[in-house]
């Protein structure tokens, strides 16, 4: 087990601070095209969100968060329609603008005379020449000119990969103008809900320990000399799952040339087993029900198992090898909920929004710590879809 050394052990706090600050860098969206974006909405009768990888985990909020306003056909991007018709708006996810199945979707959308919106990049992609509005997010490069940028900053003297590695910043930004934009419906604009959320992001600070235990928690690469390190499962449901599934992403990629990190999401591939060197990583705020269950079979299985939630005392936390506490959950009695609940107001968010900076800063302190750079991680990076 890698052991953090003090120095590294201060900055992470500051880590969590110096991702918000990069995120919020950036113009929101002028009001016109917010007006126009909420028209085409309003005018649909069916909204199909799409994108590919954490764009597509952007999309699967955005249409959850439009239901339950009360847009009644809102489809995700895993129930996007056969037949796309001249009456629906599409809103498709794509930092670059030329992700394949997003463009390839985009394009049968125009060509039934559909609204296409994009939210993207780069405002001179395939993907916006195509849409009737373009939202920019600034944030996503090419791997082509991201590589160029790495060599650069290894001329510098910066070794390591950055706090924001490809695509970061896009999918982060969108995903804070998408609920600032949600938030708009309920009253004020989306540039006070942003400032808002920020607020409320800004409003936890994560603790020292807090890095360590998630860190010291994680199984190791594998490799030809190390083949038998365990593997990270992660658990969520809702937007907790959504936050899961952004950090697996992430963690698949941390690691060098002839190695790699064997980490899913728990549904992932309908079942997947845990053992003695597996560990389980389970987020849910209120830390009860499905969740809790979870824990108490990965640690049946004999996993180690590492909770995100909001409340000490919780059913999730008492089956828990180690806790990581992250305010802001709120709990809902609802008659007939099933699982994780997406609230109409995104501030009533907070524990998922501050848990997903929380893993977007512990995936840089880990490239710092094991020397992970840019390069590697890009080599892990689909260049598929």
């Amino acid at each position: 087990m890698c052991r953090i050394d003090a120095e590294e052990y201060d900055q992470m706090p500051y880590t969590y601070e110096r991702l918000v600050s990069l995120v919020e860098g950036f113009k929101l969206p002028n009001s016109e095209k917010v007006k126009l974006l909420k028209g085409f909405l309003k005018s649909s009768r069916r909204i199909l969100c799409v994108g590919v990888g954490r764009s597509g985990e952007n999309a699967e909020v955005f249409s959850r968060f439009l239901r339950n306003l009360g847009f009644e056909q809102v489809y995700g991007p895993e129930e996007i329609p056969y037949v796309i018709r001249e009456s629906d708006v599409l809103v498709a996810f794509s930092g670059s603008g030329v992700t394949t199945y997003t463009l390839e979707t985009a394009k049968i959308a125009h060509e039934a005379n559909a609204k296409v919106v994009a939210l993207t990049s780069d405002p001179e992609s395939p993907l916006a020449k195509i849409s009737n509005l373009v939202i920019e997010i600034p944030g996503k490069k090419t791997l082509d000119y991201h590589a160029e940028d790495y060599y650069a900053r290894q001329i510098e003297g910066v070794v390591y990969a950055p706090l924001t590695p490809m695509g970061t910043l896009y999918e982060l930004r969108t995903l804070l103008f998408s609920l600032s934009f949600i938030g708009s419906f309920l009253g004020g604009s989306v540039e006070g809900w942003f400032q808002k959320i920020l607020a409320g992001l800004k409003g936890y600070k994560p603790s020292q320990g807090d890095f360590q235990t998630l860190y010291q928690a994680l199984p190791r690469p594998r490799s030809r000399l190390n083949p038998w390190t365990g593997k990270t499962v992660v658990v969520g449901e809702g937007f907790s799952g959504i936050v899961g599934s952004f950090f697996v992403t992430r963690l698949r990629h941390c690691c060098k040339p002839g190695e790699d990190r064997e980490c899913y999401f728990w549904k992932d591939k309908g079942s997947v087993a845990v053992g003695s060197r597996d560990t389980v990583l389970i987020i849910s705020g209120s830390g009860g029900h499905l969740p809790a269950l979870m824990a108490e079979k990965a640690k049946a299985k004999g996993a180690r198992v590492v909770a995100i939630t909001s409340y000490v005392d919780s059913p999730l936390a008492e089956n828990s090898d180690s806790i990581i506490i992250i305010p802001g959950r709120v709990i809902y009695k609802l008659k007939g909920l099933r699982s994780s609940y997406l609230p109409r107001n995104p501030l009533e968010s907070l524990f998922e929004l501050r848990t997903l900076f929380f893993l977007e800063g512990s995936i840089y302190l880990l490239a710092k710590r094991e020397g992970i750079t840019e390069v590697d991680m890009m080599t892990k990076h689909s260049d598929f879809t």
